[in-house]
Protein backbone atom coordinates (compact mmCIF):
# COMPACT_ATOMS: atom_id res chain seq x y z
CA UNK A 1 0.00 0.00 0.00
CA UNK A 2 3.06 2.75 0.67
CA UNK A 3 4.46 1.60 -2.24
CA UNK A 4 1.21 2.22 -4.27
CA UNK A 5 0.78 5.37 -2.45
CA UNK A 6 4.32 6.12 -3.30
CA UNK A 7 3.57 5.58 -6.99
CA UNK A 8 0.27 7.43 -6.96
CA UNK A 9 2.14 10.76 -5.37
CA UNK A 10 5.13 10.68 -7.45
CA UNK A 11 2.60 10.82 -10.64
CA UNK A 12 0.62 13.39 -9.49
CA UNK A 13 3.70 15.81 -8.40
CA UNK A 14 5.17 14.90 -11.87
CA UNK A 15 1.85 15.89 -13.53
CA UNK A 16 2.04 19.10 -11.59
CA UNK A 17 5.57 19.71 -12.72
CA UNK A 18 4.90 19.29 -16.14
CA UNK A 19 1.74 21.70 -15.92
CA UNK A 20 3.70 24.34 -13.88
CA UNK A 21 6.31 24.03 -16.84
CA UNK A 22 4.17 24.23 -19.88
CA UNK A 23 2.24 27.20 -18.28
CA UNK A 24 5.91 29.03 -17.39
CA UNK A 25 6.81 28.15 -21.30
CA UNK A 26 3.24 30.13 -22.31
CA UNK A 27 1.15 27.56 -23.08
CA UNK A 28 -2.34 27.84 -22.23
CA UNK A 29 -5.54 25.62 -21.23
CA UNK A 30 -7.39 24.95 -24.66
CA UNK A 31 -9.92 27.80 -24.96
CA UNK A 32 -13.62 26.39 -26.86
CA UNK A 33 -13.24 29.60 -29.37
CA UNK A 34 -16.96 29.42 -30.67
CA UNK A 35 -17.30 30.45 -34.81
CA UNK A 36 -20.26 33.39 -35.13
CA UNK A 37 -20.37 32.17 -38.79
CA UNK A 38 -21.78 28.81 -37.32
CA UNK A 39 -24.05 30.22 -34.08
CA UNK A 40 -27.99 29.75 -35.06
CA UNK A 41 -29.76 33.01 -34.17
CA UNK A 42 -27.13 35.69 -35.16
CA UNK A 43 -27.41 37.83 -37.79
CA UNK A 44 -24.24 37.25 -38.92
CA UNK A 45 -24.79 33.75 -39.04
CA UNK A 46 -24.71 32.43 -42.66
CA UNK A 47 -24.52 28.61 -42.43
CA UNK A 48 -26.50 25.76 -40.91
CA UNK A 49 -25.13 22.61 -40.33
CA UNK A 50 -25.07 19.53 -43.04
CA UNK A 51 -24.10 16.41 -41.85
CA UNK A 52 -22.08 15.66 -45.49
CA UNK A 53 -20.39 19.52 -46.43
CA UNK A 54 -20.03 20.40 -42.56
CA UNK A 55 -21.94 23.11 -43.41
CA UNK A 56 -24.06 25.05 -46.28
CA UNK A 57 -25.93 28.29 -46.80
CA UNK A 58 -28.70 29.11 -44.53
CA UNK A 59 -31.74 30.48 -46.88
CA UNK A 60 -32.53 33.92 -45.63
CA UNK A 61 -30.18 37.07 -45.42
CA UNK A 62 -27.36 37.74 -43.06
CA UNK A 63 -24.67 40.28 -42.28
CA UNK A 64 -21.00 40.44 -42.93
CA UNK A 65 -18.81 40.80 -40.31
CA UNK A 66 -16.40 42.30 -42.40
CA UNK A 67 -15.83 46.29 -43.57
CA UNK A 68 -19.42 47.72 -44.78
CA UNK A 69 -21.24 45.03 -42.75
CA UNK A 70 -23.19 44.31 -45.93
CA UNK A 71 -26.68 42.16 -46.07
CA UNK A 72 -26.02 38.66 -48.06
CA UNK A 73 -29.04 37.30 -49.25
CA UNK A 74 -29.16 33.08 -49.85
CA UNK A 75 -31.43 30.88 -51.16
CA UNK A 76 -32.57 27.06 -51.16
CA UNK A 77 -29.58 24.44 -51.80
CA UNK A 78 -26.81 26.69 -50.58
CA UNK A 79 -27.36 29.22 -53.34
CA UNK A 80 -26.70 33.18 -53.31
CA UNK A 81 -28.58 35.31 -54.59
CA UNK A 82 -27.97 36.14 -58.59
CA UNK A 83 -30.75 37.88 -59.37
CA UNK A 84 -33.63 39.89 -58.73
CA UNK A 85 -36.10 37.13 -58.47
CA UNK A 86 -35.49 33.58 -57.49
CA UNK A 87 -37.91 32.04 -60.40
CA UNK A 88 -35.61 30.89 -63.33
CA UNK A 89 -35.88 32.87 -65.99
CA UNK A 90 -35.53 32.24 -69.61
CA UNK A 91 -32.88 30.80 -71.08
CA UNK A 92 -30.87 28.78 -73.53
CA UNK A 93 -27.79 27.93 -71.79
CA UNK A 94 -27.44 27.55 -67.80
CA UNK A 95 -24.70 28.49 -65.86
CA UNK A 96 -23.51 27.06 -62.23
CA UNK A 97 -20.62 28.65 -60.22
CA UNK A 98 -19.66 26.78 -57.73
CA UNK A 99 -16.74 27.04 -54.62
CA UNK A 100 -15.72 28.93 -51.47
CA UNK A 101 -16.50 32.20 -49.91
CA UNK A 102 -14.93 34.55 -53.50
CA UNK A 103 -17.88 32.51 -55.31
CA UNK A 104 -20.16 33.22 -52.61
CA UNK A 105 -19.44 36.70 -52.71
CA UNK A 106 -19.11 37.14 -49.07
CA UNK A 107 -18.79 40.61 -47.59
CA UNK A 108 -20.63 42.57 -50.51
CA UNK A 109 -24.67 42.91 -51.50
CA UNK A 110 -26.16 40.53 -54.22
CA UNK A 111 -26.12 43.07 -56.88
CA UNK A 112 -22.01 43.57 -56.08
CA UNK A 113 -21.26 39.99 -56.87
CA UNK A 114 -19.75 39.13 -59.92
CA UNK A 115 -22.20 36.14 -60.22
CA UNK A 116 -25.19 38.87 -60.10
CA UNK A 117 -23.01 41.04 -62.44
CA UNK A 118 -22.70 38.20 -65.06
CA UNK A 119 -26.10 37.31 -65.17
CA UNK A 120 -27.35 41.08 -65.52
CA UNK A 121 -24.42 40.83 -68.71
CA UNK A 122 -25.66 37.87 -70.34
CA UNK A 123 -29.93 38.28 -69.72
CA UNK A 124 -30.31 35.20 -72.25
CA UNK A 125 -28.09 32.61 -69.09
CA UNK A 126 -29.48 31.33 -66.26
CA UNK A 127 -26.92 31.76 -63.52
CA UNK A 128 -27.24 29.90 -60.00
CA UNK A 129 -24.37 30.47 -57.38
CA UNK A 130 -23.46 27.85 -55.35
CA UNK A 131 -20.28 28.77 -53.39
CA UNK A 132 -20.27 28.60 -50.21
CA UNK A 133 -18.21 30.60 -47.22
CA UNK A 134 -14.78 28.00 -45.92
CA UNK A 135 -15.19 25.53 -48.86
CA UNK A 136 -12.26 23.72 -50.51
CA UNK A 137 -12.53 22.03 -53.72
CA UNK A 138 -13.54 18.70 -52.21
CA UNK A 139 -16.73 20.06 -50.52
CA UNK A 140 -17.25 21.34 -54.33
CA UNK A 141 -17.30 18.56 -55.85
CA UNK A 142 -19.77 16.94 -53.25
CA UNK A 143 -22.01 20.00 -53.67
CA UNK A 144 -21.93 19.71 -57.74
CA UNK A 145 -22.90 15.80 -56.98
CA UNK A 146 -25.92 16.70 -54.64
CA UNK A 147 -27.01 19.98 -56.92
CA UNK A 148 -26.82 18.04 -60.27
CA UNK A 149 -29.14 15.82 -59.10
CA UNK A 150 -31.59 17.88 -56.84
CA UNK A 151 -31.54 21.41 -58.88
CA UNK A 152 -30.90 20.55 -62.37
CA UNK A 153 -32.05 16.85 -62.42
CA UNK A 154 -32.48 16.38 -66.28
CA UNK A 155 -31.67 19.01 -67.30
CA UNK A 156 -27.95 19.46 -66.47
CA UNK A 157 -25.87 22.99 -66.75
CA UNK A 158 -24.11 23.84 -69.84
CA UNK A 159 -21.37 25.39 -67.99
CA UNK A 160 -19.67 24.89 -64.67
CA UNK A 161 -17.43 27.44 -63.22
CA UNK A 162 -15.37 26.61 -60.53
CA UNK A 163 -13.54 28.77 -58.70
CA UNK A 164 -10.23 28.21 -56.92
CA UNK A 165 -8.08 30.17 -54.21
CA UNK A 166 -4.65 28.91 -53.52
CA UNK A 167 -6.08 28.51 -49.60
CA UNK A 168 -7.96 25.76 -51.10
CA UNK A 169 -4.76 23.57 -51.46
CA UNK A 170 -4.53 22.71 -47.63
CA UNK A 171 -8.34 22.81 -47.62
CA UNK A 172 -8.59 19.87 -49.77
CA UNK A 173 -6.27 17.32 -46.91
CA UNK A 174 -7.63 18.96 -44.33
CA UNK A 175 -4.16 19.95 -43.09
CA UNK A 176 -3.63 20.98 -39.88
CA UNK A 177 -3.22 25.00 -40.33
CA UNK A 178 -6.75 24.81 -41.69
CA UNK A 179 -8.43 23.04 -38.79
CA UNK A 180 -6.87 25.49 -36.11
CA UNK A 181 -8.98 28.03 -38.21
CA UNK A 182 -12.56 27.38 -38.08
CA UNK A 183 -14.87 25.68 -35.41
CA UNK A 184 -18.43 25.13 -34.39
CA UNK A 185 -21.02 26.74 -32.79
CA UNK A 186 -19.37 24.67 -29.55
CA UNK A 187 -15.85 25.97 -30.04
CA UNK A 188 -14.66 22.46 -31.09
CA UNK A 189 -12.29 22.08 -34.54
CA UNK A 190 -13.92 20.55 -36.93
CA UNK A 191 -12.10 18.78 -40.16
CA UNK A 192 -14.25 19.17 -43.08
CA UNK A 193 -14.92 16.12 -45.91
CA UNK A 194 -11.31 15.63 -47.63
CA UNK A 195 -9.02 13.21 -49.42
CA UNK A 196 -5.91 12.12 -48.44
CA UNK A 197 -3.46 9.87 -50.59
CA UNK A 198 -3.20 6.10 -49.81
CA UNK A 199 -0.75 4.35 -52.31
CA UNK A 200 -1.10 6.86 -54.65
CA UNK A 201 -5.07 6.50 -54.68
CA UNK A 202 -7.19 9.59 -53.00
CA UNK A 203 -8.62 8.26 -49.53
CA UNK A 204 -11.75 10.01 -48.46
CA UNK A 205 -12.44 10.92 -44.69
CA UNK A 206 -15.81 12.73 -44.02
CA UNK A 207 -16.80 15.35 -42.24
CA UNK A 208 -15.33 14.39 -38.33
CA UNK A 209 -15.65 17.38 -35.43
CA UNK A 210 -12.33 16.87 -33.39
CA UNK A 211 -13.52 16.85 -29.67
CA UNK A 212 -11.19 18.22 -26.95
CA UNK A 213 -9.02 15.54 -24.83
CA UNK A 214 -10.67 15.22 -21.40
CA UNK A 215 -9.53 18.34 -19.16
CA UNK A 216 -8.34 19.64 -21.80
CA UNK A 217 -9.88 22.57 -21.08
CA UNK A 218 -8.11 23.42 -17.76
CA UNK A 219 -4.81 21.86 -18.68
CA UNK A 220 -1.99 23.62 -20.89
CA UNK A 221 -0.09 20.40 -20.87
CA UNK A 222 -3.04 18.31 -21.99
CA UNK A 223 -3.24 21.03 -24.19
CA UNK A 224 0.37 21.32 -25.61
CA UNK A 225 0.00 17.13 -26.33
CA UNK A 226 -3.41 17.36 -28.43
CA UNK A 227 -1.87 20.03 -30.82
CA UNK A 228 0.98 18.16 -31.12
CA UNK A 229 -0.85 15.02 -32.01
CA UNK A 230 -3.13 17.04 -34.47
CA UNK A 231 0.19 19.00 -35.77
CA UNK A 232 2.17 16.05 -36.45
CA UNK A 233 0.03 13.12 -36.76
CA UNK A 234 -3.46 13.51 -37.28
CA UNK A 235 -3.81 16.71 -39.71
CA UNK A 236 0.38 16.77 -40.50
CA UNK A 237 -1.40 16.69 -44.34
CA UNK A 238 0.35 19.69 -45.65
CA UNK A 239 2.79 18.25 -48.09
CA UNK A 240 -0.33 15.99 -50.04
CA UNK A 241 -1.93 19.02 -50.76
CA UNK A 242 -1.10 19.90 -54.28
CA UNK A 243 -0.83 16.37 -55.90
CA UNK A 244 -4.29 15.62 -53.95
CA UNK A 245 -5.99 18.65 -55.53
CA UNK A 246 -4.93 17.86 -58.76
CA UNK A 247 -6.66 14.48 -58.57
CA UNK A 248 -9.71 15.95 -57.31
CA UNK A 249 -9.41 18.68 -60.07
CA UNK A 250 -9.06 15.70 -62.74
CA UNK A 251 -12.42 13.97 -60.49
CA UNK A 252 -14.72 17.23 -60.86
CA UNK A 253 -13.44 17.35 -65.19
CA UNK A 254 -14.68 13.46 -65.04
CA UNK A 255 -18.13 14.79 -63.14
CA UNK A 256 -18.91 17.50 -65.75
CA UNK A 257 -17.79 15.40 -68.62
CA UNK A 258 -20.36 13.17 -67.49
CA UNK A 259 -22.86 15.78 -66.74
CA UNK A 260 -22.77 16.84 -70.38
CA UNK A 261 -21.31 20.34 -69.81
CA UNK A 262 -18.43 22.38 -70.12
CA UNK A 263 -16.05 22.90 -67.28
CA UNK A 264 -14.36 26.20 -66.58
CA UNK A 265 -11.79 27.01 -63.63
CA UNK A 266 -12.00 30.37 -62.31
CA UNK A 267 -8.67 31.32 -60.07
CA UNK A 268 -10.25 34.01 -57.78
CA UNK A 269 -7.19 34.29 -55.55
CA UNK A 270 -3.93 33.22 -55.49
CA UNK A 271 -1.68 34.82 -52.51
CA UNK A 272 1.06 32.57 -52.53
CA UNK A 273 0.97 32.06 -56.19
CA UNK A 274 1.00 27.77 -56.00
CA UNK A 275 -1.74 27.91 -58.61
CA UNK A 276 0.83 27.38 -61.09
CA UNK A 277 2.19 23.99 -59.58
CA UNK A 278 -1.62 22.84 -59.24
CA UNK A 279 -2.96 23.40 -62.69
CA UNK A 280 0.45 22.37 -64.30
CA UNK A 281 -0.02 19.51 -67.55
CA UNK A 282 -3.86 19.52 -66.59
CA UNK A 283 -6.07 19.77 -69.60
CA UNK A 284 -8.55 22.28 -68.46
CA UNK A 285 -10.26 25.56 -69.06
CA UNK A 286 -8.43 27.97 -66.89
CA UNK A 287 -8.73 31.74 -66.62
CA UNK A 288 -6.78 33.25 -63.87
CA UNK A 289 -8.43 36.55 -62.94
CA UNK A 290 -6.05 37.20 -59.49
CA UNK A 291 -3.49 39.45 -58.56
CA UNK A 292 -5.22 42.37 -56.87
CA UNK A 293 -5.06 40.80 -53.79
CA UNK A 294 -1.19 40.76 -53.96
CA UNK A 295 -0.59 43.83 -55.89
CA UNK A 296 -3.72 46.21 -54.50
CA UNK A 297 -5.18 45.17 -51.41
CA UNK A 298 -6.18 48.57 -50.05
CA UNK A 299 -8.44 48.87 -53.51
CA UNK A 300 -9.70 45.51 -54.33
CA UNK A 301 -10.15 44.15 -51.05
CA UNK A 302 -12.94 44.92 -47.74
CA UNK A 303 -10.90 46.61 -45.57
CA UNK A 304 -7.78 46.03 -46.97
CA UNK A 305 -7.20 42.58 -45.75
CA UNK A 306 -10.70 41.07 -45.92
CA UNK A 307 -12.78 39.46 -48.92
CA UNK A 308 -13.14 40.88 -52.39
CA UNK A 309 -14.88 44.39 -52.68
CA UNK A 310 -17.11 45.46 -55.33
CA UNK A 311 -13.98 46.77 -57.05
CA UNK A 312 -12.76 43.23 -57.62
CA UNK A 313 -16.06 41.45 -58.08
CA UNK A 314 -16.25 43.92 -61.51
CA UNK A 315 -13.29 42.23 -62.45
CA UNK A 316 -14.06 38.87 -61.75
CA UNK A 317 -16.91 39.37 -64.08
CA UNK A 318 -15.34 41.49 -66.72
CA UNK A 319 -12.85 38.23 -66.38
CA UNK A 320 -15.21 35.37 -66.29
CA UNK A 321 -17.25 37.46 -68.93
CA UNK A 322 -14.77 37.65 -71.47
CA UNK A 323 -14.07 34.20 -71.32
CA UNK A 324 -17.60 32.93 -71.96
CA UNK A 325 -18.21 35.67 -74.33
CA UNK A 326 -14.84 34.28 -76.70
CA UNK A 327 -14.23 30.92 -75.97
CA UNK A 328 -17.42 29.22 -74.45
CA UNK A 329 -19.48 26.82 -76.76
CA UNK A 330 -22.57 27.99 -75.03
CA UNK A 331 -21.97 31.38 -76.43
CA UNK A 332 -23.13 31.05 -79.86
CA UNK A 333 -26.16 28.92 -78.64
CA UNK A 334 -27.16 31.33 -76.52
CA UNK A 335 -27.19 34.47 -78.78
CA UNK A 336 -29.43 32.71 -81.64
CA UNK A 337 -31.81 31.83 -78.86
CA UNK A 338 -31.83 35.04 -77.77
CA UNK A 339 -32.27 36.88 -80.95
CA UNK A 340 -35.29 34.44 -82.01
CA UNK A 341 -36.49 35.46 -78.85
CA UNK A 342 -36.44 39.33 -79.82
CA UNK A 343 -38.67 38.45 -82.92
Amino acid sequence: MRNTLLIIGSLIVSLLIVELASRMAGFEPRTLAVNDFFVDGLDTTWSMPDSELGWINKPGTSVSMEFGNAPMTFWDNGRRASRGAVAVPPHAASIMIVGGSNAQAYGVIDQESFAYKLAKRFPYLWFENFGNGGYSTVQALLLSERELSDIYGATKPDLIVLTFADSHVNRNVSDQSWIYSISDSQGRYVAPPHFRLTNGELDFTPFETIEPWPFETSSAALTLLHNIWLQSVAYNTADQGIDVTRMVFKRFEELVKGSGAELLVAVLEDRSQISGSVFDGLSLNIVDCSGYERDSRADYLLGGNGHPNARYHTHFAECIGGWIEQKSALTAQALKAAAVSDE
